[in-house]
């Protein structure tokens, strides 16, 4: 079983590569101002689905990181 420490790590990786997908469309779609919030299409299902991705990263990251080992 993995320790709260891998668990951890796993959750930090997975909210890393979510962060850095959202980043490379908001790249492409000229939102590289991190000041300014986000603006996305309704119809934009590839970003809004990287944005989804990303706080559901932050929310078990954060989980990980109340976790304390058995």
């Amino acid at each position: 079983m993995a320790t709260a420490r891998e668990k951890q790590d796993c959750a930090l990786t997975a909210y890393q590569l979510a962060k850095d997908r959202e980043h490379t469309l908001a790249d492409e779609r000229g939102q590289s101002d991190t000041d300014i919030p986000l603006v996305v299409e309704t119809d934009d299902i590839e970003f809004r689905s990287a944005i989804d991705a990303d706080v559901s990263a932050q929310v078990a990251l954060s989980a990980a990181l109340r976790a304390v080992d058995d």
